[in-house]
């Protein structure tokens, strides 16, 4: 059975498609299956990210009120052979997160992984419906209004039973922010336990449709991913995140 990684945010911004899209791919190089869900109601870009936006016709709520079978709206994504992709709705309407919970496990066993990039912002109340086996992560930013929100999110989501990792987005060194928050301190803040730091990085991670597996940023997703499938990556020392 596929695992179900539920990627949340407190705030747009975040880097957190940019974090769905690079996770796909770095498990996706290793042979693994993936299944990755924009559930961005009203706001959905994996398909732009990834040039497959002219291909686009039905999306996960079709899928979800039983239109349309999830393998008509999946697609393709020609860089990236193993990983399959149904977009978000252009409307803004609340999916039934209770169905896409029933969805994921439903195909869980045809997929390794299944990815959900979820709106920003979402309650911890309504994140709880998707709970069932499913692990999540938080992508945040330092920004202290991102950081203190995140913690809220994080506490919120620990009332339900649930346990969320943190991957700290857009790390900048000490010398490039003066204002950075210290890492020990972002994690208190957040209150959750860290997945890993992807850095602030000038090369994109996606470019044309391709993500881009050079730089440091792909560097610390692939990391990430390892850590994901239960390899013992450790943390790199802070002054050698760059």
């Amino acid at each position: 059975m596929g695992q179900t990684i539920v990627l949340v945010s407190s705030k747009g911004g975040s880097g957190k498609s940019t974090v769905a899209v690079g996770l796909s791919a770095a498990l996706s190089v290793s042979g693994k299956r993936i299944l990755l869900i924009d559930i961005d109601e009203g706001a959905r870009c994996l398909d732009t990210m990834l040039s497959i936006n002219a291909d686009t016709v039905f999306d996960i709520a079709d899928v979800l009120l039983g239109n349309v079978d999830y393998k008509d709206a999946s697609l393709s994504v020609s860089a990236l052979p193993n990983v399959a992709v149904i977009p978000s709705p252009y409307e803004n309407k609340p999916l039934d997160f209770k169905k896409l919970a029933e969805f994921t496990q439903s195909v869980s066993d045809e997929f390794d992984y299944i990815i959900l990039d979820t709106k920003g912002q979402l309650p911890a109340d309504r994140l709880s419906q998707l709970k069932s086996a499913a692990k999540f992560v938080a992508v945040v930013t330092d920004n202290s209004v991102a950081l203190k929100n995140t913690g809220v999110l994080c506490r919120g989501l620990a009332e339900k039973g649930i346990e969320c990792r943190l991957i700290i987005n857009r790390y900048k060194p000490r010398g490039q922010n003066k204002k950075i928050n210290n890492i020990d301190e972002m994690i208190n803040t957040c209150q959750a336990s860290l997945l890993g730091i992807v850095p602030e990085d000038k090369i994109m991670s996606v470019y044309a449709g391709r993500p881009i597996v050079f730089g440091s940023a792909a560097k610390a997703i692939h990391r990430i991913a390892a850590r994901l499938e239960g390899q013992a990556v450790p943390l790199p020392k802070i002054k050698d995140i760059k």
